[in-house]
């Protein structure tokens, strides 16, 4: 039996009649590493050139986007940010870290200002960062070797560090009088350093790689920042090296800067990641798989350990009885082939094991790889811990690996039914491409939405009051009427200078025109929305005059930034919801330029219009704006789990619907206009609903597979329903369809 139209009519007649926190988290404490720049040379040890080593730092910019201040004490006390540092190169298809394991900043002030986290509330002293306050560490700062300490002295996780018996307590070997005393009093006395001791230091061999790609990234650590907040604490960007016997530049490229383990610089890498529960911090693993002819397979994976503090001691990775297995390879930062790890293959693992105290320690990445002839399935890469401590002895993380077992699986077939739109626009990269001047707009209400046309307008007087507008500047004036509008009435206009106006509640004030912001703001009217400056020595700004017939907004003279040449527009409302946009003379300029209207609310994009073109003729919006149903799983299908099917976007009229699911895809989907539903396609055959009543926004049905290596392989699709009267003529509207493949 197949999912007819006569079974959602059916359908539709029945139903007619916690976790443990980590240990030391602070509620509301967050750091944000909003800056990564400016890598500099500070200088070269060893042989000639290009067979020495260089000496750099790192600028970094972080901010305060908590809720609570962040205590910022100075490096002899144990609360404080720490900054670490790294320096990867991804060449030959793989990825590895060039840089020595970083010495780390120990931030000592905070000189709290405001940035891009938002207004700053100084504390008034440099032992705290305030709440949306920033600090800058330039590089001159970072490359200062008093305030640089060893990376194991700081527990990671917790981000603790004890300045008693630390090394700035006690001193360097290379300093007069080592070891001084242990007693909490900073000793440390770099003069006597070499231009690249304690620096972060890289071979120049490695910086002058053909073909290579090359990015430095910084890692934040707080004291009681939960791994929830942590998602902004390490950020890198790409970097140019250029050397001589005279010194080296590394100036940024087109790789801009971006969050996450440095690892996602490695292009159609997967990236995952594990952490020891809530008593121990994260490794990110990521692995490549090459086809490599002859049944064979290249297996790569670079090992991140983030702020894993017990570190990491073997790598274990599943094989599928028979594999045949050759070349295994390692790689670490150091050039001691005696600690290299060893390999062993004992038929179900392939293990790489550590040597001594080569441990993969934290803000470290270690490689290993290998060569089998079995071909990527679903399975995870297993770290064993290298010390003892709390939680678990082992960190499993996904991966590739050649296990034999089919990856769990899944896919979106389809898009959903009964959507409309309530917004219309049409954006000009440059007021050279205007073709409205000299034209109107006419938007009619009825029935909740807009008819769009040109219908014969006037242009009225400039009269009233002047709202003597500034730069980017917004005003609010009071209609003698109360106009209605798709989705709510108002008796108040907030005009903004950039040549757009909100219904009641203000959108945020932008200079330039932006689509997105258009979308996701509030009711806004577009008249002309450019980069207009109302201050400007010609301009006869903005006018407003009002009665009980109608209310006129006249742009009067108003220039351009950076220009004399005048641009005059008007905007009408009238008592019965119409909108005219009237448009006189608009300047030719590079500035771009949006017209239109949109109920906000982040609803999809609808796209640009040709409005000289279909002004010609009449176009309408809906009356409520409509994406369509989105229906998605939780997590992927692995046998032997519980997962959510969760819908989406559901109107929030919505008295029912359910989930159809079935083993059946329907190939090719079922038509459902005859049953009507136009526009609607059924995706899956002899399907079984689960019913879910007044959801909501959204709607969930939990799955439970059983764990059976059966299934692997089986596919279970879902397509979810809801009543909605007035989307479609039968009312129901139906979502796009999620095709699952069973697998681990």
């Amino acid at each position: 039996m197949t999912l007819r139209a006569s079974s959602l009519l059916a359908l539709a007649s029945a139903l007619t009649t916690s976790l443990v926190a980590q240990s030391n988290t602070v509620a509301g404490l967050d750091g944000r590493l909003t800056i990564v720049d400016d890598l500099t040379f500070y200088g070269r040890r060893g042989a000639a050139f290009p067979n020495g080593e260089v000496g750099m730092a790192m600028l970094n910019e972080m901010c305060n986007p908590g809720t609570v201040v962040i205590p910022w004490q100075a490096a002899m006390q144990p609360n404080h940010p720490k900054f670490g540092f790294l320096i990867v190169r991804v060449v030959g298809d793989r990825i590895e870290q060039i840089s020595d394991r970083s010495f780390c900043k120990h931030a000592f002030t905070s000189t709290n200002y405001t940035s891009t986290c938002g207004p700053c509330q100084n504390p008034g002293t440099g032992s705290l960062m305030g709440i949306n306050c920033a600090d800058t560490y330039g590089s001159d700062n970072n490359a200062d070797r008093v305030w640089l300490g060893p990376a194991p002295e700081i527990d990671p996780w917790l981000g603790t560090w004890n300045p008693l018996g630390s090394y700035f307590d006690i001193g360097d070997p290379a300093q007069a009088g080592y070891p001084l005393p242990t007693d909490g009093v900073r000793s440390l006395n770099p003069a006597s350093f070499d231009v690249v001791k304690n620096r972060v230091t890289v071979k120049e061999q490695d910086l002058l790689t053909a073909g290579a790609q090359y990015f430095y990234g910084i890692h934040l650590i707080h004291q009681g920042e939960s791994v929830a907040n942590r998602g902004d604490n390490l950020a890198s960007r790409g970097f140019t090296p250029v050397g001589s016997a005279g010194g080296w530049t590394f100036n940024n490229n087109s790789v801009g800067q971006a969050y996450g383990s440095i690892l996602t610089r490695w292009p159609g890498a997967q990236v995952n990641s594990g952490l020891n529960g809530n008593d121990d911090g994260r490794f990110f693993v990521a692995s490549k798989v090459t086809a490599l002819g002859g049944g064979m397979y290249r297996y790569a994976y670079a090992i991140h350990n983030c702020d894993n503090n017990r570190g990491g001691a073997s790598f274990r990775v599943p094989v599928a009885p028979g594999a045949t297995v050759a070349n295994p390879t390692f790689r670490d930062i150091d050039q001691d082939p005696l600690n290299d790890w060893t390999f062993s293959n004992n038929g179900s693992e392939l293990v790489f094991t550590a040597v001594g105290t080569n441990a993969l320690n934290w803000n470290t990445i270690y490689n290993c790889s290998f060569d089998c002839s079995i071909a990527p399935g679903a399975g995870a890469m297993t770290i064993d811990e290298a010390r003892p401590g709390p939680g678990a002895l082992s960190v499993q993380i996904q991966s590739q690996v050649p296990s034999g077992l089919l990856f769990a699986s899944k896919s979106s077939v389809g898009t959903p039914c009964g959507t409309c739109t309530a917004t219309f626009y049409q954006q000009f990269p440059a007021l050279t491409g205007f073709d409205l001047a000299g034209r109107s707009m006419t938007m009619t209400l009825g029935s909740g939405g807009y008819t769009i046309g040109e219908p014969a307008a006037t242009y009225a007087p400039v009269a009233g009051t002047n709202l003597a507008l500034a730069l980017n500047g917004q005003t609010t004036v009071t209609l003698p009427f109360s106009l209605p509008y798709p989705g709510g009435s108002t008796t108040q206009l907030v005009v903004h200078a950039s040549g757009y106006v909100s219904p009641g509640t203000p959108n945020l004030s932008q200079l330039a025109p932006s689509v997105l912001s258009f979308l996701q703001g509030q009711p806004r009217w577009a008249g002309l929305w450019s980069l207009f400056n109302p201050q400007s020595a010609s301009a006869n700004n903005v006018w407003f005059e009002a009665n009980a017939t109608r209310a006129v907004l006249s742009w009067n003279n108003v220039n351009l930034l950076s220009s004399t040449t005048p641009n005059n527009f008007q905007m009408q409302f009238y008592p019965n919801g119409t909108v005219q946009v009237l448009w006189q003379n608009v300047a030719t300029s590079t500035f771009a330029a949006l017209t239109g209207w949109t109920t906000g609310g982040n609803f999809s994009d609808p796209g640009n219009r040709d409005l000289s073109a279909q002004l010609a003729g009449t176009f309408t919006t809906c009356t409520s704006p409509f994406d369509g149903l989105v229906l998605d799983t939780n997590a992927q299908p692995v046998v032997g789990t519980t997962f959510q099917w969760t819908v989406a976007r559901v109107p929030s009229s919505t008295g029912w619907g359910a989930i159809m699911r079935s083993p059946t895809q329907a190939l090719p989907p079922i038509d459902l206009s005859s049953a009507g539903m136009a526009g609607c396609f059924a995706h899956l055959a002899d399907a079984m609903p689960a019913y879910f009543l007044s959801p909501g926004t959204s709607a969930s049905v939990q799955e439970v597979l059983p764990n059976n290596p059966a299934l692997m392989g089986a596919t279970w699709i879902g397509q979810a329903i809801t009543f909605n009267p007035g989307r479609t003529q039968l009312g129901l509207v139906a979502s796009n369809a999620v095709v699952l493949t069973l697998g681990f």
